[in-house]
């Protein structure tokens, strides 16, 4: 069975602009020339792709696997046209990583280094993803591959990791808000706690912390995603955190956050490069995960 491509466009105008008259007007077609194509790629298929009412239109199970193939196959046709640009600008390139605020802290940043003095010029994009989004991402091809922690559960069969770094969970505070030879859990359950707002590994690995120790999870408790404003609200205040060491390094070197070794806290988070187990890495990404595993392979 071969679909036309062009019925792929029209599916994901329709997707995009929410209905078979919006889709029409987008790519200057007629709305007749718009259902007469979907009804086509119906008949090829066999099933219904869309569904269509007074809100407009909507995909069926059918047609949600049909546009995540249409948009991976989009995803890669405009990825060769910039990766032809950049040979013709010689950059190296480009690759788009996904992944999480504390993973790209952790990671990006001396490799990122290390490539630009190795290969030179380089078109690297950094799209911060939830950690829970990564594997559509991935899919649908919008990333190259993602730097994230490790599956604790089974990983999908389509999916690779290659493990990159351990990194220490450290306890966080204020300037002088913690001792220095490490606290227990029960210690510090009664203050305001830092948490995730998104439901992810790093959230899942506090929360077992808690469950662990046979506390209950803080009553005072600040949910909040953004590294920046987390670290505002340490600094300013009494709360603690439990966080990635690479995450607020600097901070603590310079003295503006204090930590100390949290007792029987959590096990290190095994940060990785998620990729498609059928897509071999582009060289820029080879070399990027190369130097990830070399910088920091006698930390696995």
């Amino acid at each position: 069975m071969k679909l036309d491509p062009r019925h792929l466009k029209i599916l994901l105008a329709v997707v995009r602009q929410g209905s078979f008259s919006a889709a029409a007007h987008f790519l200057n077609m007629t709305q007749p020339s718009i259902s007469i194509a979907i009804s086509q790629l119906e008949d090829r298929l066999g099933t219904q792709v869309v569904v269509r009412d007074r809100k407009g239109a909507s995909l069926t199970k059918a047609g949600e696997i049909l546009a995540r193939h249409a948009l991976a196959m989009e995803s890669i046709l405009d990825g060769a046209v910039a990766e032809i640009n950049a040979e013709a600008n010689e950059v190296s390139g480009p690759i788009i990583i996904g992944g999480t605020t504390g993973a790209f802290l952790a990671l990006v940043p001396p490799i990122l280094a290390q490539l630009q003095k190795t290969v030179g010029d380089v078109d690297v994009t950094l799209i911060d993803i939830a950690d829970e989004k990564i594997e559509n991402a991935l899919r649908t091809r919008e990333i190259t591959f993602a730097v994230c922690s490790a599956r604790h559960d089974t990983l999908p069969h389509d999916l690779e990791e290659i493990p990159l770094q351990n990194e220490p969970f450290v306890l966080v505070s204020g300037p002088e808000g913690l001792p220095k030879n490490g606290v227990t859990l029960a210690e510090v359950s009664h203050r305001t706690w830092l948490f995730p707002r998104i439901a992810g590994e790093t959230k899942r690995r506090l929360e077992a912390v808690f469950i662990s120790a046979g506390l209950p999870l803080p009553k005072s408790l600040i949910r909040c995603d953004m590294l920046a404003t987390q670290k505002e609200i340490l600094r300013q205040g009494n709360a603690v955190a439990l966080l990635p060491k690479s995450t607020v390094a600097t901070d603590l070197k310079n003295g503006v956050l204090s930590s100390t070794l949290l007792i029987n806290g959590p096990p290190p988070r095994r940060l990785v490069a998620l990729k498609l187990r059928s897509n071999a890495l582009p060289p820029l990404a080879e070399q990027f995960v190369n130097l990830a595993c070399g910088a920091f392979g006698d930390e696995l």
